[in-house]
C-alpha cells in the first residue's frame, strides 16, 4: 500500500492523519505505536520557505516514514530557533555531511509535532474516533449521565436517563434491577434501622454538659426510620438464590449498583424470597443454615426470606 503522495500538504493534521489510517490498516497496529515508532518528523535544512506545511515524504532505511513540517520546526525559514543555527547545520551538512546536528534537534522536532498532532486530535472528534474502540462522544454523554467510571455496571445505556435528576425514585431503581437482573424486586420505604450515635450526643454520668437533662438521648444507639430501605428480590428458586450469596456472582454487583444510585445519604437490606415448593430435600450435612436447611421442622411457608449480610466495605 503506497502512502508516500501528498495527502494534504497544506494541512498537517489531515496528512497526519491519512497517513496513520493507511499504515495502521496495513501494519495491523494501533495508530499510537504508528505515530510513535513508524513516522518521523522532521524540520527542514533550508532557508528557502515551503509552499505548504508538508514538504518531502520519504521512507528511510529503518523502514520508517520520514515526514518534513515546515512549520513549527526548529530549522528553516519559520522555525523557532534563529537563522544563524540553520545556516551552520547547512554549512556543516554540505562541507563536511554532518548530521549529527540536525538529527539532534530533529528528536525534538518529532516530539513536537506529534504532541501538536494529539492535541488537535483529542478535540476533534471525528479525528479521535478513528483511532478508539469507544467513541469519544458516547463517552462525553456518558459523563454528562454521571456513569463514566461505571461502564461495566450501567451496561444498559438506556438507563443512564435515571441519573440525570438529584433526585431518584425507588420505583425505577425496581424497574432497572429487574431489568438487569432478571429477577422480581420491590422496595419497602422507611423500614429504618438502628445506627450509633456520636459520644458528645449522648448522656454521660458525672459530665456536667452532657447530663440526662441535657443531653440528645441516654444510650449509644437510635432508631433512624426514614434512612433505610429493604430491597426484597424473588421469589426465585434456591439454585438462583445461591447467586446473590456472597460467593455469587452478583452479589457484589448488586450491592454496587444500589450504592451509586441512592448515595451515600440511605442505607439498605437486601431479603432473598426463596420458593421452598420448588427446593429438594437437602442432604445432612450438605446445606446450609438459613438457605436450604434449618433447625426444626421443615418450613411450612410456600416462601421463606433470607436477609443478605451487609457488603464489608
Amino acid at each position: 500500500m503506497d502512502v508516500k503522495p501528498l495527502y494534504s500538504r497544506h494541512s498537517f493534521f489531515q496528512q497526519v492523519r491519512v497517513m496513520l489510517q493507511k499504515l495502521s490498516r496495513q501494519k495491523k497496529l494501533p495508530p499510537a505505536e504508528i505515530l510513535t515508532d513508524h513516522l518521523r518528523f522532521i524540520s527542514p535544512l533550508s532557508l528557502d520557505a515551503g509552499h505548504g506545511e508538508i514538504g518531502d515524504v520519504s521512507l528511510t532505511q529503518d523502514q520508517q516514514w520520514q515526514v518534513e513540517v515546515f512549520a513549527y520546526g526548529m530549522t528553516g525559514a519559520i522555525g523557532a530557533l534563529p537563522t544563524a543555527y540553520t545556516e551552520w547545520l547547512i554549512d556543516r551538512y554540505y562541507r563536511y555531511g554532518d548530521t549529527a546536528g540536525k538529527a539532534f534537534l530533529d528528536i525534538f522536532n518529532h516530539r513536537l509535532q506529534s504532541l501538536r498532532f494529539l492535541s488537535w486530535q483529542k478535540y476533534h472528534y471525528y479525528a479521535a474516533s478513528e483511532y478508539i474502540d469507544s467513541p469519544p462522544l458516547s463517552q462525553a454523554i456518558r459523563a454528562l449521565a454521571g456513569v463514566l467510571q461505571q461502564s461495566a455496571e450501567f451496561q444498559q445505556e438506556k438507563f443512564a436517563g435515571l441519573l440525570v435528576h438529584p433526585v431518584r425514585s425507588l420505583v425505577n431503581l425496581e424497574i432497572w434491577l429487574q431489568r438487569h437482573f432478571a429477577v422480581s424486586a420491590q422496595i419497602t420505604p422507611f423500614t429504618g434501622s438502628w445506627k450509633w450515635v456520636a459520644s458528645e450526643l449522648c448522656c454521660r454520668l458525672g459530665h456536667r454538659q452532657q447530663d440526662l437533662g441535657s443531653a440528645p438521648m441516654l444510650g449509644s444507639v437510635c432508631r433512624d426510620i426514614q434512612s433505610n430501605f429493604t430491597l426484597t428480590l424473588g421469589p426465585i428458586k434456591r439454585d438462583d438464590a445461591n447467586l446473590f450469596l456472597p460467593e455469587g456472582r452478583h452479589y457484589h454487583p448488586l450491592w454496587h449498583q444500589i450504592e451509586n444510585y441512592v448515595g451515600i445519604g440511605l442505607d439498605f437490606e437486601i431479603d432473598l424470597l426463596i420458593d421452598n415448593e420448588q427446593s429438594a430435600t437437602a442432604v445432612l450435612g450438605l446445606g446450609i443454615l438459613g438457605l436450604d436447611i434449618c433447625l426444626a421442622q421443615r418450613y411450612p411457608a410456600v416462601y421463606h426470606k433470607v436477609r443478605l449480610p451487609v457488603l464489608d466495605r
